[in-house]
């Protein structure tokens, strides 16, 4: 019968082409010893060595001789008797050469050098086929012999590569570029150090026409190389390389010019800081797991810190860009001409190695050439300061394995649109960032040591990368400095940014500004100017339509103009802002370009917005305010009035801040008019949301402006009002002596209703200050001011404040019976925040009369109306009454519910009656412990 090995993978043995299962390792030891040896005697000693090595049985030969008898019998059942023969120093196995594959691969690598000899590729091809096609997987794989393993599989798959190689090599001058890929592929993945198959693979590739995936091979081929060894690609690989890549014939020489490998981004920021989601986000877009971007585009304003990002990353990634990375500054903002995109490429062809006589002379076919020679290598592109998108596009790369990032003042929206460019925007410093920058430059120690000052520069450089960076150089080179005259400086300072200014205009923070500043339409430049007038931190696209006086499909395109240019930013929908130093040199070019007469007007437009809309805005409200007479606004004033109570509260949430500010300014500019008007059409909002302190400010810089104008009513007003803010600030003295100037004024102008008003207001400070009859003298006066056939909502009001007063002093029934009356008074009015008061007054008086079911009902009316006017000191003041009666119930549970609701509140208003509630879930929780 015949039989056949096979160990060029797992162990096998045939007998006429049948599978002989050899179980037992020793057994397969033994039969691949004698195998490898066919035809001659292998000794004993060696059989021993290659079965047990070190660890020998007591008896070898012996062990030998059981192994061969075992052996023999499987044979004999096979029907292959007499296979293994017996002699005198060991044995043999009498198996012709042509049965075993090791020695058929051989007689394969004999064939092709026979084939090489008489230069017959195809037979050689045939050969190294027919030779490589005995392997089935790794040699003596299940033939556990550490002596086999070590002697005799490093020179069999020594054998396997070479064969490889060459089968390679001859396929190629054969043509068969194509067809041997895939084999190549998959050897430089099993065997990535060997330099050969990298060179092989590139040829084959190459030849396929795919010349990007040869140069990608090659970089991986490198990056195995020097991962794993240390060592750069050998000189046979390095020329494929080149020669893949292409040369340049020098016309003068006629030598063959390779391309060169550009190294030539600039030295990065020391101390770089900061941008950390930034740099995340650009090694995710060019470094991910996903398909890697082509082309970021970094945007921001002037300062912000750009060209120092994309240094600072590229110097980090540039090893992921093996084939180089060109840097070039387009000057698209400075003081130099903008480099044209002829110029750039000329930069970029040199840095590739393209001597100067073979650069063609026009932007087309230099182009053309720059994006031959970038096909498929791997190269980092830096374009630097550029203004347009046309002048980036014929140095953007065209191949997948080089990327570009573009730093510019203009969000090159193009790129995006067209090219499918990545933005990625920059912002100003978090706090934390300008703190970290600060400590970086000047060291821990010195700005641990004046937390505040350092903080204040922070603020003072309004976050702009650029400011501090100056500030901290001049901290730098005057050590002894404390940074808390530092701080003094800049917050003396008369002119923000002459504290910025620097002697290098790449540096100078007004110099970077004019530049941006410079690219816009002269309509542009004039809005830029007057949003250094507006007095807010951001403002909205109908008052920036009435501050510019234009209508807004004018306005949209400017704005715009603005937001590319990131001289503005809208920060939120519908919402513009520019950072404090933009803000400074705005103002700065609108005192030197337009006229005071401008200025002013423009400030009138603004505050006649702010006025008209506002005044909607407070009737909404709370609709029986009694409206103020307006004088007409500007006609080039955009007023449009929220459309009902929910917008008018969102309007003075979005523009509260804003209105502060235009307080402060019109006072400031003696617009005294306009400020009276602002203050009162913030009373309601700012007293519903507990804004005492603003509301006092506000008032006071009312009671000036109506002192200029001499207008005694509206000096009433104000004193009246500050007298209430002072009640709710606990300054009770104050409050006593402005309601008793706003008593004398209305005195003098016979005002019944004023009076009325005031002593309305008397009754409430006196019961605040622990004096109940007193208060109940002033709000029956007040009640006698406001005739029967008069308002009913004031004499409601009243009649409440009267109510309120007889609980305050005992007399329950008597309160419960002038609330109920002030109810009925209240019907039809619409004043649902009289209503509230009232139905909180009377469950104040059913309470102390021990009707707790009626008192949590009349609670609750009054919690339901506080809420939908969001009257938010009103409702926590029920809920601390609700919380007393759920306490005496013996509901402790829903008591501290109402208590803790109360008191969060008042925390959030500042309001000091939050300690009293305190104190009571205080006293609470300590009952609760000692009944436990």
């Amino acid at each position: 019968m015949a039989l056949a090995f096979g160990l060029l993978g797992p162990f096998e043995m045939r007998v006429a082409d049948q599978a002989v299962p050899v179980r037992s390792p020793k057994h397969r030891i033994l039969l691949a010893t004698l195998v490898l040896r066919t035809g001659r005697v292998v000794p004993v000693g060696e059989l021993v060595e290659a079965m047990w090595d070190a660890r020998q049985p007591e008896s070898p030969r012996r062990a030998v001789q059981l192994a061969v008898t075992r052996l023999r019998a499987l044979l004999d059942e096979a029907g292959c008797s007499g296979a293994i023969v017996t002699d005198a120093d060991g044995y043999l196995i009498d198996v012709p050469p042509e049965r075993i594959d090791v020695e058929r691969f051989r007689r394969g690598l004999a064939d092709a050098d026979r084939a090489a000899e008489r230069s017959d590729p195809v037979a050689e091809a045939a050969a190294l086929h027919a030779a490589l096609s005995q392997w089935r997987g790794n040699p003596l794989i299940d033939v556990p012999s550490d002596i086999l393993q070590q002697r005799i599989l490093p020179r069999l798959r020594e054998q396997r590569l070479y064969a490889l190689e060459r089968r390679f090599d001859v396929d190629l001058r054969l043509g068969r570029h194509e067809r041997v890929v895939e084999d190549l592929v998959q050897a430089t993945v099993e065997h990535p150090l060997r330099e050969r198959f990298w060179v092989q693979l590139m040829t084959a590739l190459h030849r396929s026409g795919r010349r990007g995936d040869a140069l990608t091979a090659y970089h991986d081929g490198r990056r195995h190389l020097a991962e794993e060894l240390g060592i750069d690609p050998g000189e046979e690989m390095r020329q494929v390389h080149a020669a893949i890549l292409g040369g340049f014939r020098s016309p003068a020489t006629g030598t063959m010019l390779l391309p060169a490998v550009p190294r030539q981004l600039p030295p990065e920021v020391s101390g770089f800081t900061g941008r950390d989601r930034e740099i995340d986000r650009l090694d995710a877009l060019l470094c991910g797991s996903g398909p890697p971007a082509t082309i970021i585009v970094i945007s921001g304003t002037a300062g912000v810190g750009k060209t120092s990002l994309a240094l600072h990353w590229a110097r980090r990634a540039a090893d992921r860009f093996p084939d180089g990375q060109l840097w070039v500054n387009l000057r698209g903002y400075d003081h130099r001409p903008a480099m044209t995109p002829g110029q750039a490429l000329t930069l970029f062809l040199r840095a590739l190695g393209v001597p100067g006589e073979a650069i063609p002379s026009d932007l087309e076919s230099q182009a053309g050439l720059y994006r031959s020679l970038m096909d498929g290598r791997r190269v980092l592109v830096v374009i630097d300061n550029a203004s347009a998108a046309d002048q980036v596009r014929p140095l953007l790369p065209g191949g997948p394995g080089s990327a570009a990032i573009v730093t510019t003042r203009n969000m090159l929206t193009g790129l995006v649109a067209v090219e499918g460019a990545h933005p990625v925007e920059l912002g100003l410093f978090t706090g934390a960032e300008g703190h970290e920058l600060l400590t970086r430059r000047l060291g821990a120690e010195r700005v641990q040591a004046a937390p505040t000052a350092a903080r204040e520069i922070v603020e003072r450089c309004a976050g702009l990368p650029l400011a501090l960076a100056l500030v901290a150089a001049r901290a730098t080179q005057r050590p002894a400095l404390p940074l808390a005259a530092l701080a003094g400086q800049l917050r003396a300072a008369r002119d923000r940014l002459d504290e910025f200014a620097s002697p290098d205009t790449a540096t100078d923070v007004r110099a970077i500004f004019c530049y941006s500043y410079q690219t816009l339409s002269e309509p542009a430049m004039r809005l830029f100017r007057l949003l250094g007038l507006h007095p807010g931190p951001d403002i909205a696209v109908d008052a920036l339509t009435s501050l510019a006086g234009l209508p807004p499909a004018e306005l949209r395109p400017l704005l715009a103009e603005l937001t590319t240019a990131h001289l503005v930013t809208e920060h939120v929908d519908g919402r513009w802002t520019l950072h404090d130093l933009l803000r400074a040199y705005a103002i700065e070019l609108a005192h030197a370009n337009d006229t005071a007469t401008d200025r002013d007007t423009a400030l009138r437009r603004l505050l006649d917005h702010y006025v008209h809309t506002g005044h909607a805005a407070a009737l909404l409200i709370e609709p029986l305010r009694e409206p103020v007479p307006l004088a007409p606004a500007d006609p080039a004033v955009w007023i449009r009035p929220p459309a009902g109570r929910e917008e008018a509260l969102a309007w003075f949430g979005a523009e509260y801040t804003g209105l502060l500010a235009a307080i402060e300014r019109a006072g400031r500019a003696t617009f005294d008019t306009h400020t009276w008007q602002l203050v009162w059409t913030l009373a309601d909002f700012q007293q519903w949301r507990g804004l005492w302190h603003d509301r006092a400010a506000s008032l006071q810089a009312a009671l000036e402006a109506t002192r200029r104008l001499d207008h005694r009513a509206e000096q009433a007003r104000a004193h009246r009002g500050l007298g209430y803010a002072y009640t709710r600030l606990h300054r009770n003295d104050d409050a006593q002596l402005h309601l008793r100037h706003a008593l004398a004024l209305y005195t003098q102008l016979d005002d019944p209703l004023g009076q009325g008003r005031t002593h309305h207001g008397l009754s409430y400070v006196l019961e605040r200050r622990g004096d109940p009859r007193a208060a109940l003298w002033h709000a029956q006066r007040a009640l006698d001011l406001f005739p029967p056939d008069g308002n009913r909502a004031h004499r409601a009001r009243a009649l409440g404040t009267v109510g309120w007063c007889h609980g305050q002093l005992g007399d329950h029934r008597q309160s419960l019976h002038v609330n109920q009356e002030a109810l009925e008074l209240l019907a039809d009015t619409g004043d649902r925040v009289a209503e509230a008061a009232t139905w909180d007054s009377i469950g104040y008086a059913h309470h102390h009369l021990g009707e707790y079911p009626k008192a949590i009902k009349a609670y609750q009316t009054a919690l339901r109306l506080r809420r939908e006017v969001g009257h938010r000191y009103g409702i926590a003041n029920t809920l601390d009454h609700l919380g007393d009666t759920y306490q005496t119930l013996g509901d402790t549970e829903a008591a501290r519910r109402a208590w803790r609701d109360a008191l969060d509140l008042l925390e959030q208003l500042r309001e000091p009656d939050a300690e009293r509630v305190h104190a009571k879930l205080r006293r609470h929780d300590t009952e609760l412990t000692q009944q436990g």
